[in-house]
């Protein structure tokens, strides 16, 4: 993933990355390679197809890495409500467990932290969350 500023920063990384890869007998594949521009502006984010010297890439509206959906609004509204219906599934898929009172609290406790606390905040690194959408995640 390359992210800048500029569409000509970008096309000077781009070239960068090009001519290294070409060192190492490798070459980047125009169909498989998309880009994507963000915005807090509609007009800014309808961007067309990408030109650089005689390839041409497609542009897109959204892309998933590391399991989040990114999207060119910078929203990462859908990606934190899913991984939130995701932990309630791994909670519930353990319910049995965590209402047993054969269980203790610690063990209990355990699992949360092993089967339920990391599915929620996978790929969390990666979000820039706003104030309603950290709302949304404290539910």
């Amino acid at each position: 993933m390359i992210v800048t500023w500029t569409q000509k920063k970008l096309t000077e990384v781009y070239r960068d990355l090009e001519e290294e890869t070409s060192k190492l007998g490798m070459e980047i594949n125009e169909n498989k390679t998309k880009y994507m521009v963000t915005s807090t502006h509609e007009c800014r984010r309808n961007a067309g197809d990408l030109r650089i010297g005689n390839k041409t890439f497609e542009a897109v509206q959204s892309f998933q890495y590391l399991g989040n959906i990114t999207g060119n609004t910078n929203s990462n509204n859908k990606c934190v409500k899913e991984r939130i219906m995701m932990g309630s599934k791994a909670y519930y898929a353990n319910r049995q467990l965590v209402n047993s009172s054969l269980i203790s609290r610690n063990s209990k406790l355990r699992m949360y932290r092993t089967l339920v606390r990391p599915v929620v905040t996978y790929g969390s690194e990666s979000w820039t969350l706003t104030m309603e959408e950290e709302n949304i995640s404290s539910i």
